[in-house]
């Protein structure tokens, strides 16, 4: 089973922010915001997912999206945004981590290209309609994704003992610890915001293990968390069973049943 995720980079950012002069902040801020917009409404339509990936860089779940789809959406993207290119670079694995790096190696060696479109991961050097591509490899209808999806279980209860800040703060420090634990799963974890995240793990992951992972975040954080677990073909698919497991669980618990990790099968 393969993994694809799509790297998507807005290229020569520093340089063109300087050109903004010293009252920039806002102005990027909203540019941040519209450009992960127009990427999660772009690849969502298509059955992907977006997480940015420190604003200036955002990560896509993209199996079963082509190399055409990506030109589709560039090119909207590109004619949308004339002041700040971008570039797209797409990686599989038989791990979300191994799809990474084949991404941060293609981009390596491709270093010395001026603002390259789109990149993928076939062996020959393709161009494709005039822009510098690699055609990627297409596993229609052999992908299965397993997406994770953990919420912070009764966090009105934090909140009745810390500050807003102070829980930012408690819930950066538990992305971390989610994201160390997964990384060495070869899984990569996101903040959706609030007390959300998710986390795209590897096919073959066992739900004995993701409930090890969950038990020990609990023990260590002091913090009671919830695990949904979801598979299927595209990231929507796999996200929205991940989120039915969740809500399976809080069924469970209304009926008097207590667990903290279910999978949707």
């Amino acid at each position: 089973m393969v993994c694809q995720i799509t790297v998507i980079k807005l290229e020569g950012y520093g340089a063109w922010t300087l050109t903004l002069g010293s009252d920039r902040e806002h102005a990027l801020q909203i540019l941040q915001s519209k450009m992960y917009a127009d990427l999660q409404e772009y690849f969502s339509a298509k059955n992907g997912l977006v997480f940015s990936n420190r604003f200036d860089e955002f990560i896509a779940v993209t199996n079963q999206i082509s190399v055409s789809d990506h030109k589709e959406i560039y090119d909207s993207l590109s004619i949308k945004n004339e002041k700040i290119k971008i570039s797209m670079t797409i990686g599989a694995g038989k791990t979300p981590l191994e799809a990474d790096k084949k991404i941060h190696n293609i981009r390596k060696d491709a270093k010395n290209m001026i603002f390259p479109n789109i990149y993928g991961i076939q062996e020959n050097y393709q161009i494709h309609e005039g822009q510098q591509t690699y055609e990627i490899e297409n596993h229609r209808g052999l992908d299965n994704l397993k997406i994770l999806h953990i919420d912070v279980n009764s966090s009105t209860l934090i909140a009745e003992n810390h500050s807003s800040y102070e829980i930012t703060n408690l819930i950066m420090r538990l992305y971390l610890a989610i994201s160390d634990s997964f990384l060495k799963e070869e899984s990569l974890t996101f903040f959706l915001g609030g007390d959300n995240f998710m986390i795209v793990a590897k096919n073959d992951i066992h739900i004995k293990k993701i409930t090890e992972i969950v038990n020990f975040l609990i023990s260590s954080t002091r913090i009671k968390l919830n695990c949904g677990i979801g598979n299927g073909i595209n990231a929507r698919r796999a996200a929205e069973r991940a989120t039915k497991s969740l809500d399976t669980i809080r069924e469970y618990r209304r009926s008097g049943k207590i667990i903290n990790v279910f999978e949707s099968i």
